[in-house]
């Protein structure tokens, strides 16, 4: 069978247990211990890679590192790029892909699809999803959410881990998991097995990675939070996560229990998604009012105390802001057995959700006065992720500004420079803006801060995107003398949070 990465790579995978529990009984058969990654997605292919390159003061090596994941076509490709020593992730990071370089030649970074990894490991760190899903965007209260997916996805951890194993949840999850929903499992599963479970040690410790240029760092060089069930298990923890991160600089914070680490990482990304919502309503204020929201933010971030407040933008997405309130939520109310709901929390992110459609209502009232909608005219989206110079489009606001204008019966184009497939909506993006010029344009819509995208003068659109009509500017990538620039030669320009411009309209 055969597994296609979206880097088009294609590899073939046979599935072979016994070979391959010898394979692992070679790899570990040194005096380092074994570190065993579930889950080769965005924070596992970082953690591997942090872990991997891990030296003690004589600059060896202090860990091998296995990473499990799937075997199956979707996943199988993430196991081979890591054992040809490549990132199974599209990072702008140069550090990552230096990184897993090292660690292959060194020879202590391996994957594998078999969970007898788990029988040699001396810590376990679990990177896997635990999803919680809205059933419709705008509306938070209601969601599906259930535990059994990821219980079943760790029993072969508790199934085959030895005495003196540390098992370490980074994945984010409802405050009171660990303790209430993992320590049961595994010491029923150990006492089942004969194990001393008083020397498993489970653990919590959020990660704070953040995609970009300081991927890798953002693991290796960034503060962090942890707990453990038990004090031995604080200290063992505690012990190898100053093994790969720059302490010094960034020293670790122990909280007093597994559920205040948990319920430090929701929060953390609640409070952020709130700043977002807050914003959005006084961003449409500004617009109507016509004001540059980015002045005032820009006047009220001297005040140190201010200094976080968010700027307009095009919306939220991702996968920890767009969900984690309601992991919290059902906490309360499930775990904690709470007649109150997060409802500031759910309101942020119901705000956060349908913010694209706010650029939708922008860009109809700058229409020209000859066009009675956008049906039948092309509009250019000029990024497709969720972030800027990142490639990662879970949860991407332009899906839904995508769908709310193809209903309008736009014909949609698609620009990203480092995304050539969007999975979720299974359709090639162009990565080149000089094929841009090949195209009709009517509407091009800047969505993502791309590096490339702000690089970009009128005379640069105006090149690549012949004919627009029309241009906005849903993350401050415009400049004011750009956008004079541009309507000069006849465009109409707007700006989320720009008000300013809108007179000239």
């Amino acid at each position: 069978m055969l597994s296609r990465s979206p880097f088009g790579e294609q590899y073939e995978y046979r599935i072979n247990a016994t070979q391959e529990q010898v394979r692992l009984q070679e790899f570990t058969a040194n005096p380092r211990k074994t570190v065993v990654i579930q889950g080769l997605g965005f924070v596992g292919t970082a953690m591997a890679a942090a872990v991997a390159n891990a030296k003690d003061a004589s600059g060896t090596a202090l860990y091998n590192v296995i990473g499990v994941d799937l075997p199956t076509e979707e996943h199988y490709w993430k196991i081979a790029r890591v054992n040809a020593g490549l990132a199974s992730v599209v990072s702008t990071d140069a550090s990552l892909d230096a990184a897993y370089k090292t660690a292959h030649a060194q020879g202590n970074l391996t994957a594998t699809y078999s969970p007898f990894a788990y029988t040699l490991a001396d810590i376990v760190v679990i990177d896997i999803h635990l999803d919680i899903k809205k059933k419709q965007l705008g509306n938070a209260r209601d969601y599906d959410f259930s535990f059994d997916r990821y219980k079943e996805a760790i029993m072969p951890i508790a199934q085959r881990i030895r005495n003196n194993t540390l098992v370490l949840v980074e994945t984010t999850v409802p405050p009171g998991t660990t303790e209430k929903i993992l320590y049961p499992m595994f010491e029923r599963i150990g006492r089942e097995r004969g194990l001393n479970t008083s020397t498993v040690h489970l653990a919590h410790s959020y990660e704070r990675v953040m995609p970009g240029k300081e991927y890798l760092s953002s693991i290796t060089n960034f503060f962090r939070v942890y707990s453990a069930i038990t004090p031995e298990g604080k200290r063992v923890v505690r012990d190898f996560l100053s093994s790969f991160i720059n302490t010094n600089d960034f020293p670790l914070t122990e909280l007093h229990s597994t559920t205040a680490s948990e319920m430090s990482k929701v929060l953390e990304n609640s409070f952020r998604a709130m700043n977002i919502a807050f914003m959005q309503e006084w961003t449409e204020f500004a617009q109507d009012a016509g004001v540059n929201m980015f002045d005032v933010i820009q006047a009220i971030r001297v005040r140190p105390t201010h200094r976080n407040i968010m700027a307009p933008g095009f919306g939220v997405g991702g996968y920890c802001l767009t969900k984690d309130s309601l992991l919290a939520d059902w906490s309360y109310s499930t775990l904690f057995e709470s007649d109150k709901r997060l409802e500031m929390s759910l309101a942020a992110i119901n705000t956060n959700d349908l913010m694209p459609n706010a650029t939708v209502d922008l860009l109809k009232s700058a229409l020209p006065d000859d066009w009675k909608s956008l049906a039948g005219k092309h509009v250019t989206v000029l990024g497709v992720s969720y972030l800027n110079d990142v490639a990662d489009t879970r949860y991407s606001p332009t899906e839904l500004f995508f769908d709310a204008c193809t209903k309008e019966g736009a014909t949609m184009q698609l620009h990203d420079p480092l995304v050539s497939y969007w999975v979720e909506k299974k359709l090639p993006v162009e990565t080149s803006l000089d094929a841009l010029s090949t195209l009709k344009h009517d509407v091009a819509v800047f969505a993502v801060r791309h590096s490339e995208y702000l690089k970009m003068d009128a005379n640069q659109i105006l090149s690549v995107l012949q004919g627009v009509r029309v241009v906005v500017d849903t993350f401050n990538i415009i400049s004011d003398t750009t956008a004079e620039a541009l309507r000069k030669a006849g465009v109409r320009v707007v700006g989320v949070g720009k008000g300013h411009w809108m007179e000239l309209v």
